[in-house]
């Protein structure tokens, strides 16, 4: 079928909206009519190569909420007309070691599919597009149905892409991975869609002192509306010797690096007391986040550093409907996230926007309701 879809015709280049040709689904795929897609900065490192370098036209967009159009011969999960989010977070087999052992995203039967891989889309000159990661900023888009849970449907389309990928990254972590109890201590290092996210974690969790940093006055204002009890802005002061004032000379007993970079890593370490757990989130391309300054003896009094992606733990059919009712009951206030709204032929815009401060923009491409 025809239908338009933004893309950047060559790495490097700018995302225009163009018609293209969308193959129909295969056997266990279903075809989604996009009614929004926020924006993650993992769209636009792929975009523009930071998830590495790809050849020809390239699409993203993997926060997609929408409405089931058309599914595969083997799909069971969903039927036409329902209202989904897709994730990437998958809902693994349910019978292989890993799913039966809670870790369904690696699950050996149904993989997460990998950066730069072919997608469903033509170009009207012939050329196949690269999926940088997804493809989800589009009219239509296919997808497995191992990636879609059910939008309950007095949830909004924009809540359910929030929910897919960012909130999840963000709140998991500091429930499944970090698993923050009552009165212990965190700092959340970058403030985006993600850190807010933690911030939301953590205060629902009960952490106290609940320290934000980043370089934005802007996102650590929302840091404070989100549940932080303090605030740090690196640029205006030492933020490790702050987050020592803070704990009274001890560090964090969690801390979670949401943003990318070397050298943040390293300083959230040192916020980090030396029993305490460092949870990574946030990166940038392998050889740039080589920790060459780290040392064993470090972790020896029982300090740890792990990673979290898209939140650790989190279980796509089993924690989402949760998160939707706590949504409900107006114990996460995650459309106060949701800070721009673009309509399709703005995206430009809305990604460019994304960089300057925005906490989290969305992509209007059917509707919100």
């Amino acid at each position: 079928m025809k239908c338009r879809v933004a893309l950047v015709p060559r790495m490097g280049e700018d995302i225009v909206v163009e018609e293209v040709e969308l193959a129909d689904p295969g056997d266990h795929d279903v075809r989604i009519k996009v009614m929004t897609c926020s924006i993650c900065h993992s769209d636009i490192h792929g975009l523009s190569g930071e998830h590495g370098s790809y050849e020809g036209p390239g699409l993203a967009g993997h926060e997609v909420a929408g409405i089931v159009d058309k599914i595969g011969a083997k799909v069971t999960y969903v039927k036409p007309g329902d209202r989904v989010i897709s994730s990437l977070r998958r809902h693994g087999c349910g019978h292989c070691i890993h799913c039966l052992n809670g870790r369904e995203w690696f699950c050996e039967n149904i993989p997460p599919v990998p950066f730069r891989t072919p997608s469903a889309v033509t170009r009207s000159n012939g050329e196949k597009c690269t999926r940088t990661w997804a493809s989800g900023f589009a009219e239509y888009t296919n997808t497995h149905e191992s990636t879609l849970c059910k939008l309950d449907d007095d949830i909004p389309f924009e809540i359910g892409s929030a929910l897919s990928c960012g909130f999840i990254s963000g709140f998991g972590a500091v429930q499944s991975r970090c698993k923050v109890r009552p009165g212990e201590s965190i700092v959340i290092v970058g403030c985006g869609g993600v850190g807010l996210s933690a911030v939301m974690g953590a205060r629902f969790c009960g952490a106290i002192p609940l320290i934000a940093v980043d370089t934005m006055d802007v996102k650590l204002k929302a840091a404070l509306e989100f549940g932080a009890t303090h605030t740090i802005n690196p640029k205006e002061c030492d933020a490790v010797e702050e987050v020592m004032k803070i704990t009274g000379g001890c560090g964090t007993d969690h801390s979670i690096v949401a943003t990318a970079g070397r050298g943040v890593k390293r300083s959230t370490l040192n916020m980090t007391a030396k029993y305490g757990q460092c949870v990574i989130i946030g990166h940038e391309r392998p050889e740039n986040e080589m920790l060459g300054d780290v040392s064993a003896m470090e972790f020896l009094s029982g300090r740890r550093i792990t990673g979290s992606v898209l939140g650790g733990d989190v279980r796509l059919r089993r924690d989402l409907p949760k998160y939707m009712d706590m949504y409900r009951k107006g114990l996460l206030p995650i459309d106060k996230l949701l800070t721009g709204r673009y309509q399709f032929e703005e995206i430009k815009e809305a990604l460019d926007n994304a960089l300057t401060g925005s906490l989290k923009n969305v992509v209007v491409i059917g509707g919100l309701e």
